[in-house]
């Protein structure tokens, strides 16, 4: 589905994709995730618009990474005209502002930008409302401290910077010669969005398809306490659809090789959701009415004290899709969120006792 992951700054070939692209590498620092990849779109030969797509964090190292790499190409900061984002997760955005401030350039990103900026630079009333929402969701206060701290640690990093143009679904980003077509695809987060150049068949996948990870779909913190919670793995779902038919001849994505068989990798996204749907449902089925966290606890009994975001954010998203299919009741009591079992997909109940259940109905 991917090739080897290209480890150094590289202007891509025509065989590949288009001599019009470029991947710059630089490190995030953090753990298991590697390096992002920041990609360019070379101006045309009666152009001087040089794009680059996502910045790589806030960091010295990073900005040196940066630098390196242009160079490897035979560019420099100074020489960007535009970034594109394709979301605003620190590791995409982190470096707009000092990008901006050196090279005067442009910053444009999807409309729903702030959503995610806010959950990553809370204000105060807004940590107050996270803070009452995962206690709903039963997160005991030590815990939910715990991962705070450990989340808002390089908030301070973080500088925001002005967008110049905010982007809406199907839009297109002129570019002389490599127009790109924005793709809105929420789920990992909500302004996410894929960029397409038609031409030559070939997507700018940001997070949304990632050749070795699957993709969290990070639980939305409702605007208010009476505010209903975006369903995001089921966003998510609806993006996949939404992508799967393109005529993709590479994709580009933020972390990891050129992805060149996207149906497949769809396709594995799917079984791996069906999979944890399975699991979470037997765990219902077993557990009797259970919280959000007493879910996690099961599932995750070691990863839920280090990883208590992506945790809890995995339990709703799967509870969401048994819900909504009808397999699990909500309801909530005493303040908290409760899960019950209701039945077991049928799609996810192995063939053989799917057949004898079929006979013992009759």
């Amino acid at each position: 589905m991917a090739t080897d992951e290209i480890v150094d700054a590289k202007r891509f070939s025509k065989s590949e994709s288009s001599p019009r692209i470029g991947r710059v590498p630089t490190p995030t620092g953090y753990p298991g995730l590697g390096d992002i990849n920041s990609y360019l779109i070379f101006p045309a030969d009666d152009s001087d618009e040089l794009i680059l797509i996502d910045t790589g964090i806030n960091s010295e190292e990073a900005w040196e990474s940066l630098k390196q790499g242009l160079a490897t190409v035979n560019y420099q900061v100074e020489d960007i005209t535009k970034i594109l984002l394709t979301h605003g997760h620190n590791d995409h955005c982190g470096q707009a502002k000092h990008i901006r401030d050196t090279a005067n350039c442009e910053v444009w990103a999807h409309e729903n930008l702030h959503l995610t900026i806010d959950r990553f630079n809370p204000t105060p009333e807004q940590r107050e409302l996270e803070k009452y929402f995962y206690a709903r969701w039963g997160v005991e206060q030590e815990a939910m401290e715990r991962a705070f701290a450990r989340r808002f640690k390089n908030v301070n990093s973080f500088e925001p910077v002005e967008i110049d143009r905010f982007l809406k679904d199907g839009e297109l980003v002129e570019i002389p010669g490599f127009n790109l077509r924005t793709i809105h695809t929420p789920g990992h987060c909500p302004d996410e969005v894929v960029y397409w150049q038609e031409q030559e068949k070939i997507f700018f996948s940001g997070d949304h398809l990632l050749p070795n990870i699957t993709p969290v779909t990070l639980a939305q913190i409702p605007t208010s306490k009476e505010a209903v919670r975006p369903a995001s793995l089921i966003q998510y779902q609806n993006s996949l659809s939404k992508v799967e038919p393109y005529d993709i001849r590479v994709t580009y994505p933020s972390h990891g090789g050129p992805i060149l068989d996207h149906v497949s990798l769809i396709n594995s996204y799917r079984a791996s959701t069906d999979r944890r749907l399975l699991k979470i449902n037997n765990i219902l089925e077993k557990g009797g009415v259970m919280n959000p966290m007493e879910i996690g606890k099961v599932l995750f009994p070691r990863a839920w004290k280090e990883q208590l975001v992506p945790v809890m954010s995995e339990i709703l998203g799967h509870c969401d899709i048994l819900r909504e299919g009808g397999h699990v009741a909500e309801e909530i009591s005493n303040g908290i969120v409760q899960y019950q079992y209701i039945s077991t997909p049928t799609h996810l109940i192995p063939a053989p006792e799917r057949v004898a259940e079929a006979f013992s109905s009759h």
